[in-house]
């Protein structure tokens, strides 16, 4: 079967031939993925993204086209959109780290995590700072979309550096 038949196949919402599809492109993809983020975790979730955006949007998708080409565009622009995003993360966590570190008191956590007004934001915090949990198991413990959960964390982590953040030293 070639890729333009797999690719009208899907247009057709038919999907009877995904896993073989699936088979002969996720390498690519995965490893697209993976050089960008270099983790096997979140290449992963890069890889179930990239096909339910291929999906989503195959009716923009022209045959005759290099459908590992489409798929690795697609791949590569969420990596680098993850990577950013963890980036600016990375540094806000720095605040709560080590306001904790600094105190390695939960008296002094517990006082952070105050500033938070939503009992699920405290304990999505909990969740991925001291517990080092990935977001994907995080969004499975709290049964939320995985997006969702980002959001909220993202919007947390703004909070406490709106509220804490004047009184951070390095």
């Amino acid at each position: 079967m070639t890729f333009d038949e797999f690719v009208k196949e899907f247009k057709e919402n038919n999907y009877i031939h995904f896993k073989e599809f699936y088979d002969l492109t996720s390498k690519n993809v995965y490893f697209t993925a993976y050089g960008i983020l270099k983790d096997s975790d979140l290449a992963n979730d890069i890889l179930q993204e990239t096909y339910m955006t291929f999906l989503e949007k195959i009716d923009d998708y022209k045959n005759g086209k290099n459908v590992y080409a489409y798929l690795s565009m697609i791949a590569r622009n969420k990596s680098i959109n993850l990577y950013n995003r963890d980036k600016r993360i990375v540094s806000n966590e720095e605040i709560v780290i080590n306001k904790y570190d600094d105190s390695n008191d939960y008296k002094k956590f517990n006082e952070i995590l105050s500033y938070l007004d939503d009992e699920l934001d405290r304990e999505i915090i909990i969740y991925h700072i001291i517990l080092d949990y990935t977001f994907k198991k995080i969004a499975q413990i709290i049964d939320m979309p995985l997006g969702t959960t980002l959001w909220r964390y993202n919007k947390a982590l703004k909070t406490l550096k709106e509220r804490i953040g004047d009184n951070y030293e390095r």
